[in-house]
């Protein structure tokens, strides 16, 4: 499973660096366990990054929440880290 991810990554890495020109706008999305201590990890990863827009959207039930985050990011290599922090959050789905 970790050799997957890693060449998920390492083909995300490069289909971001051929596709645009950076810094670019990107949009990640998420869904996590609508619980406080998910949605604060969550946010928290997005803390150092400037003209950040959160949105979410909690389901029907109030199980989850899926975020939509947009941002202005530097570079492919901080999309990926940044979707590596994200994926240590117990039981988040990235998008």
């Amino acid at each position: 499973m970790i050799d997957d991810n890693k060449n998920f990554y390492e083909r995300l890495e490069k289909q971001l660096s051929e596709s645009s020109k950076w810094p670019s706008l990107y949009r990640f999305k998420f869904i996590v366990k609508s619980e406080t201590k998910n949605i604060n990890k969550l946010k928290s990863i997005f803390d150092d990054v400037k003209n950040v827009e959160i949105s979410s959207r909690t389901s029907s039930n109030n199980k989850f929440t899926s975020f939509s985050i947009t941002a202005t990011m530097k570079s492919p290599s901080i999309i990926i880290k940044k979707y590596k922090l994200a994926s240590k959050i117990d039981g988040i789905i990235s998008l």
